[in-house]
């Protein structure tokens, strides 16, 4: 893609305008994780006083919140689901965060998600506009490079959208 002007541009299927980008952030911004139960597969976390075994059903917020901690040393054990929610909000609305619109490789078709980067804080947030949930809250270690090997991931020009 070359330019992105005010008429936007198609990706997916999905046509993606200021406007859209502006709604996206709105929405991501909620911080709604999904309801759906995930289980534990990495191995036995104590945390807040609860021991999480291996094969464990947890909450998705739980979840991605144990595995950046324990597996992934992301943030330190005394981070709190709060503090995790308010890590991801600050990053949605941060206008120096980047914004990449992408079809997401793991599912088939590729599922159009939104991935939110911060330069200065190494945190990451994906949103998923047809769920309308956060899928996870992280710090890629490669950065950018992370939303730029998905399909047909563009990058959005906030300073010429003004989004």
């Amino acid at each position: 893609m070359d330019s992105q002007d005010e008429k936007g541009f198609v990706i997916l299927g999905h046509h993606i305008t200021p406007e859209v980008v502006r709604e996206v952030i709105q929405k991501a911004s909620a911080v709604r994780w999904g309801t759906h139960l995930l289980r534990w597969r990495y191995f036995d976390v104590a945390y807040e006083g609860t021991t999480y075994h291996q094969g464990t059903l947890i909450s998705a917020d739980l979840w991605h919140l144990l595995k950046r901690i324990y597996v992934d040393q992301d943030w330190p054990a005394q981070m709190t689901l709060e503090q995790l929610d308010e890590n991801a909000r600050s990053t949605l609305q941060d206008p120096e965060t980047q914004i990449y619109v992408y079809g997401y490789y793991r599912t088939d078709p590729p599922r159009l998600q939104w991935g939110f980067l911060n330069p200065r804080t190494g945190i990451a947030v994906i949103y998923d506009v047809e769920a309308d949930l956060i899928s996870t809250v992280f710090k890629p270690v490669e950065g950018e490079v992370f939303f730029l090997r998905q399909i047909d991931a563009v990058r959005i020009d906030r300073k010429g959208w003004r989004v």
